[in-house]
This record gives structure tokens, C-alpha cells and sequence, in this order.
């Protein structure tokens, strides 16, 4: 039973349910549902390397806005099963995953809505993805935006989920993981590369996020 606006709705098995946060699933029903929060972040990719041009290319005339407060797709047991094992690997591969799903389904309807959750926020977006690595504290973020710390950590939470130093870390472990299992870099270039100021810094933060040493990581692609 979904819970959106006042109202409550019944969602038979193998749909796919998009809607947004102020919607809620009855407490009986939580052990039958999966649910992943989606951040403006996750879809930028998508929306710079193909949904936008889709709105661009688009014969149609594109609604104003989107009013619906949700939307129920048909989903199969290979799709939601494929969503499931990429949960586990990354969230946002996953999100990815189910919203090209979507896009194939309802191109119109969901070109405008990753318009709406992107587009708008495209400017701030791309200023952190571009800016990730670089080696600047949380403040030094702030004073390029031109606004204050607090500010900034109340948008990151907005649009990411989570403070922008912890945003900032695992994006720069991430590419540290990246570059130790595709190049030959050595372990303290690959901190420097990610924004680190030491090597010690990058090793500690890498062993408590992937519970293992960078140098062990590297000889299991050996």
C-alpha cells in the first residue's frame, strides 16, 4: 500500500513505483517492497550524456511540468532481480539502471522529469563533479560558491544525501580505487591524484571504506 498526499494506493507485485519523498509505504507492506532514494547526483550522468539530448531531439512537445506525484511501471522479475544484485554493487548503477528502464517506457513524460530533478540543479551538479578531486577543504568549496560552510552542507544533504565531506571522501576513494586497479601509479601519486594530502591520510580513509590496504587491493588484479 503506497501513501502519497493524503491518499492511499494499491501497488500490485512486479511494478516499478517512482514518486518522491513526501510518499510512504504502510508498515505491512515495507517487508514486500525495495526501496532506493534517488539524489540529483546520480542521474547527472544521465542526464549529460543522454537524456538531454533526447528532450533536445524530441518531436514532441514536452509537458510544463510534471504533476504526477507518482508513477507505476511494469517491471519483471529479470528487471527487478537485475536491479537488486546492482544495488548491492553500487546504488547509483542501479538507479542508472531503472531509470534508462523508465526513459524506454515513457520517453516524454520522463525526459521533463530528469529536466526537473537535474536541470535545474545542473550548474551546482557539475561544479562538484568537476571539482571532486581537487585537493581544497570543505570551506574553500564554499568560498568558491560564494556562500557559507553551513549553506553548503545543507545543499549537499538536498541534493546528495549526505555532508560534503563525506561526499567528498568517497568520491575521491572511489577514483583512488579506480587508479590502483587500472594503472601502475604508484599508491602515493594515486592520493595526490584524488585530493589527499598524504599518503597515510588516503591509506587509513581506503582501508576503513573497503576494509582493506590499497597495496592488498592492487595484488588482487595481479
Amino acid at each position: 500500500m503506497l501513501r502519497s498526499e493524503g491518499g492511499c494506493y494499491t501497488v500490485p507485485a512486479g511494478k516499478l513505483v517512482i514518486t518522491d519523498e513526501q510518499a510512504s509505504v504502510s508498515s505491512f507492506s515495507q517487508s514486500t517492497f525495495i526501496s532506493i532514494l534517488c539524489h540529483s547526483i546520480d542521474l547527472l550522468p544521465l542526464y549529460q550524456d543522454l537524456a538531454s539530448k533526447m528532450v533536445q531531439s524530441n518531436k514532441f512537445r514536452l509537458p510544463q511540468n510534471v504533476s504526477e506525484r507518482y508513477k507505476v511501471l511494469p517491471a519483471n522479475n529479470d528487471i527487478i532481480g537485475a536491479a537488486e544484485q546492482l544495488v548491492d554493487i553500487e546504488r547509483s548503477a542501479s538507479l542508472r539502471f531503472l531509470y534508462l528502464y523508465c526513459l524506454g517506457l515513457e520517453p516524454i513524460y520522463f525526459s521533463q522529469l530528469l529536466e526537473s530533478i537535474v536541470g535545474t540543479n545542473n550548474e551546482l551538479l557539475e561544479f562538484f563533479d568537476k571539482n571532486r578531486l581537487n585537493p581544497w577543504t570543505v570551506s574553500r568549496y564554499a568560498d568558491e560558491l560564494g556562500i557559507s560552510t553551513r549553506k553548503l552542507n545543507f545543499l549537499f544533504y538536498e541534493k546528495f544525501g549526505m555532508s560534503a565531506k563525506q561526499w567528498l571522501l568517497d568520491q575521491r576513494l572511489k577514483k583512488g580505487c579506480e587508479l590502483l586497479l587500472s594503472t601502475r601509479l604508484r599508491v602515493a601519486d594515486i592520493a595526490m591524484e584524488c585530493g589527499f594530502s598524504n599518503h597515510a591520510h588516503f591509506s587509513d580513509s581506503f582501508r576503513r571504506r573497503f576494509q582493506q590496504c590499497p597495496s592488498h587491493m592492487r595484488s588482487l588484479m595481479e
